[in-house]
This record gives structure tokens, sequence and C-alpha cells, in this order.
């Protein structure tokens, strides 16, 4: 229970409260003008300093760590487990909170000076949360419940935080959500961290199949069974490639041999065509040479008399000097067939030897060609390997990720509906726990309204999911409605001595309320917490107060534990011009 709120500015104007309703009101000064506004006295700021003082973050430029509040501190006194407690903490150093020790006993603080504790805001929170919300430990659990997101349940700050039950802030994430309300309405929030590690496997699931996916993009969408063929090819393709690799040898002249075969592979091209001409031309020579020795020498002189022609002695002579003129001629031809033929046949006879030279040396360099090779071609020998082990390496790692992913769809599949039923089954088990809370919430409601309201909790299979209904839900004032209804019935869940008893409200959950619903809530609040000796704190505007629609025996005025009135600066909490 929140008893006393106080600062070290004498302007500040101190409130102390106690249990039941407790109402900070904002006055209209006789002295006022039209220009003036209730906002801005320090309603807000009332709450944003109980916040504060119990471990709330800040940050420089916003809330109350501005350059107008240097210097100031603020000193928060409260009830835990029945022991009074003062937290003192300053805007300047917000790391640290001086905590009167005496109030807190069989607490180990981190530091200790003359009789007071800093604790450092880390330490403040897990103290906070096991003396007011039963933490075990200091520690809390991945996706469990955290003190500063359940105490924004009962202290809930800002225009956010009234937009619907189940959320504190705008950017209040879905697990932490349910996690925490199944925490404070007695239900298993361990299953609905369970549901959150669940969607961080899914998670994890969905970036297995994009890797998945991008490896089947590379091998045109292949299935398991595709790709284990693909392996055994490659893994066949990469061990012939790597022992052809493992027995090539380098010759360092690889390429000037090379060069010099092919230089000895055209000489003997050439040597070779210019014996087939030469051959040729003797096999013509030759063939020459046998036509002159089969042709037949009939005399001339012979055939004329034949026929009866007589040649003179002239004459004859003259056929004697041409018979002798034509064997010279043709002895000539046959000396020069014959020389012909035996240059030839030596020229033949001398590129046959070269032939054979050549042969044998052009043999010694293929040889060496044929057990080495070249350095370009043991490069290109490696990057076949390498490109065939690199796909090889996809293919398998393909296979793998695809045999995972299936792996992984399984076993998060098969844990879902484990904790579906699992769920389900505590749920039905807690079933007088939550059966309160409904109860409280639908009493709670139908103070309010004449149709009693609900609250609906539902085990799916994405976790807990939460409602609240009540008659003419839509309008703004009936669903701020809805979240005071939940909240008070979060407060009554809490049993006596059971940790946090108090809760606090902004005049924002008033804002559209139809004047006869404000009255019954205040009523209402203050009807449950005094009979349960617990605490309501809010926040009115004067002209919000429905005072034609309270009770006859309701006293508002009695619950008014400090009154702020505009028109001059002293009359705001800070007692300083401070526009909130």
């Amino acid at each position: 229970m929140i008893h006393r709120v106080s600062a070290n500015r004498p302007s500040f104007r101190s409130v102390e409260f106690g249990p039941g309703l407790n109402v900070v009101l904002a006055d209209r000064a006789p002295a006022s003008t039209d220009k003036d506004t209730r906002n801005g006295l320090g309603k807000s700021t009332l709450i944003d300093i109980v916040d504060f003082c119990l471990g709330g973050r800040v940050r420089k430029g916003e809330g109350l760590a501005i350059d107008d509040l240097a210097g100031w501190e603020f000193t928060l006194e409260f009830s835990v487990d029945d022991e009074r407690v003062s937290a003192t903490r300053a805007v300047d150093d917000p790391g640290k909170i001086k905590v009167d020790c005496q109030g807190l006993p069989g607490t180990a603080p981190p530091n200790t000076l003359f009789g007071e504790a800093l604790y450092r805001q880390k330490d403040w929170h897990a103290l906070l949360g096991r003396r007011l919300f039963g933490f075990e430990g200091n520690d809390i659990p991945k996706y469990g419940p955290s003190f500063r997101s359940l105490i924004s349940y009962f202290v809930r700050r800002g225009g956010e935080a009234y937009l619907e039950p189940f959320h504190h802030h705008s950017k209040q994430l879905s697990w932490n959500r349910q996690v925490n309300v199944a925490y404070m309405l007695g239900l298993n929030w361990k299953n609905s961290a369970q549901w959150q590690m669940l969607k961080d496997k899914e998670k994890a699931v969905r970036s297995l199949q994009q890797a998945a996916d991008a490896a089947q993009e590379l091998e045109q969408g292949a299935t398991v069974g595709a790709l284990e063929t693909t392996r055994v090819l490659l893994e066949n393709q990469l061990g012939a490639e790597s022992k052809a690799l493992e027995d090539f040898k380098v010759h360092p002249q690889y390429t000037s041999i090379q060069q010099e075969a092919d230089r000895l592979t055209t000489e003997l091209h050439d040597l070779t065509n210019a014996n087939v001409l030469d051959r040729r031309t003797l096999k013509r020579y030759r063939e020459a040479v046998d036509e002159e020795e089969k042709s037949p020498r009939v005399p001339v002189a012979r055939l004329y008399e034949e026929v009866g022609v007589v040649f003179s002695a002239g004459a004859q002579r003259t056929l004697d000097e041409t018979k002798a003129f034509r064997a010279q001629i043709i002895e000539n031809r046959r000396h020069f067939l014959a020389t012909e033929i035996g240059r030839i046949e030596r020229r033949i006879a001398d590129r046959d030897r070269r032939l054979e030279e050549l042969t044998e040396e052009r043999s010694g360099h293929l040889a060496v060609l044929k057990t080495h090779g070249a350095m370009q071609e043991m490069t290109n020998l490696q990057e076949r390997v390498v490109r065939i082990r690199e796909r090889l390496e996809r293919v398998v790692a393909s296979i793998r990720q695809q045999k995972e992913l299936e792996s992984r769809k399984r076993e998060v599949r098969d844990e879902k509906a484990d904790l579906v039923q699992v769920a389900r089954r505590d749920h039905q088990e807690r079933r007088a726990v939550w059966r309160r809370a409904i109860g409280l919430f639908n009493e709670n409601s139908e103070a309010l309204y004449e149709a009693p309201g609900e609250l609906i909790i539902h085990v799916g299979d994405n976790g807990f999911s939460y409602d609240v209904e009540i008659d003419k839900s839509g309008s703004d004032g009936v669903d701020k409605m809805k979240i005071f209804c939940f909240d008070l019935m979060l407060l009554q869940s809490r049993r006596e001595h059971e940790g946090i008893d108090f809760l606090i409200h902004d005049s924002i959950i008033f804002d559209g309320v139809d004047s006869r619903q404000r009255a019954r809530a205040l009523e209402r609040a203050s009807a449950v917490t005094g009979a349960l000796g617990k605490q309501y704190i809010c926040t009115f505007n004067s002209d919000m107060v429905p005072g034609a629609d309270f009770s006859k025996d309701f006293d508002f005025d009695r619950h008014v534990k400090l009154h702020l009135e505009d028109g001059d600066p002293s009359g705001s909490l800070l007692g300083i011009s401070f526009n909130r």
C-alpha cells in the first residue's frame, strides 16, 4: 500500500494515501481565467513519480528526466509484507534507488551506508518482483513475467496504457501480454512461455526453409531422392578427377617440348610430301626409260627398199647422218634419265634417313608429353576438381537442410500438439482459479452496467487468448470501463498479504465515460478496496466529478487526498510551472 509521496523541494505538494479510495483532484481556482487549464497541474506527474520510485525506466529529456527537474529527488513510502519502506530516487542519478533498510528485513542490498541501502535499478526490480508478485529467485527466465511489465497493469501510465485491458503499451509484444496476464490470473504462464519458444523454433524453421529454397533453386528444385543420385555421380566424378590430379606430373619445359614436337611433326609432313612427289617423278622417268628400250628400231632405207624406192648415194649419206644424230639424241636422253633417276633416288634416300631421325626424335618428345603435363593443364584440372567439390558440397548441404527442415517441422508440430493438450488439461485443472477471475470481472461490470460483462479466457493452438465483452462495447467510454473492471479484478485476485495491494489510474480512464458509470466505478472501487483492505488511487478533474449520480451515502469529498488548482504554479503538484 502506498502511504506517502514527497520530494526534496519545499514547493512540492506532498500527499498521503490510505486504504480504500484515494482521489487526487484538479480544481479550478476561483481566480483562474478561461485560458487556465487543469491539465499540467501534475496529475499524471504524480503517477510518473510513483512509477519512477518503483524503478521505472527514464530517458533523458522525457518524463521526469528534464532540465527543469535537475536536482530533484522523489520519495515513495509504501508497505511491503506489512513493513513500511521508503524509496528515494534522484532525477540526476536514476541508476540508484536509496531504500530504508529497516523496511526490508532479510534482504542483502549491494551497498549499505548509514542505515540506507543503495539498490541498482536491476536489483530493485528483482526485490520488488519477489515482494510484490511472489517471484522466486532474482533471475527472470526467458519469456517469463517481469516486475516492470506486471506493475504497469497496476500503475498505468500514458494514453497507450488505456487502449485495451491486456496491453499497457502499444509496443508490448504478444508473448509478454500472454505470459504476464496468465501469471496475474493464476494460470500456467510457463505454457505461454513455451508457446513463445515454439514460435522461435518456427522462426528458425522459416529461416531454414529460405536456405533450403535457395539451395534447391541452384539444383532446379530437385527432391532429396534426385539430389542423392546427383551426389553419387558427383562423388564418382570427383574421385576420378582427384586421382588424375594426384597422378599428374608437371614437366618444367613442357611447353617448349610440345612446340618442338609440333615443329618436328610439320617437318616430317613436309619431307613425306616431298618424297611422294619425287617418287611420282621417279616412276615417270623409269617408265620413259622402259619405253625407250622396248621401242623397235627399223632402218629407214630398208623400209624404202621394200616399197621400191631407191636412194642416191648423197641421199643415203644424209640418212646415215640422220640416223647417227637420232641415236645420239636417244643416248643423251637415256643418260639424262639415268642421271635424274639416280639423283631423285639419292634425294629420297636422304629424306628417308631424315624421316627416321625426326621420327625417333619426335617419339622421345611425345613420350615426355604423354607422361607429363603443363602447369596450365594441371591448373585447369585443379579448377575442375574444385568446381565438382563445390557443387557436391552444395548438394550435400541441400540434402542435409531438407532433411533437417522436415525433422524440425515434425518436431515443432509434435511439440505444439503436445503443448496444446497439456495447456488445455492444465486449464481445466485450474478451473476454480479462472472461474473466480471471470466471476469478479462480471461482478465489477454488473456494478457499472445493467448486463454483466464477460471475461473470456481461451486456450488455442497459439496459446492463451483473452477478451472482455460488455454490452454497448465499441464506445470509448465503455472500452475504458473494460480496463477499469479488469484491473480491479486483478487487484481483487491478489489475496490478503499477497504482495501488491494498490491500483492507480489516471483521469484518462474516465474520459468519455457516462457520468453514471463514473459514479458507479468510484463507488465500486471504494467498496471493493475498503472491504479487502486494499487501495485504489485515481486522479480526477473537478468538472468530471459526477456529484449528482453518487449514492446518497457516498461521501466523495472524504476520499480526496490532494487538491490541485490552476491559476498559480503554487497550486500544482510540483509548485512550479510545469506543463504535462
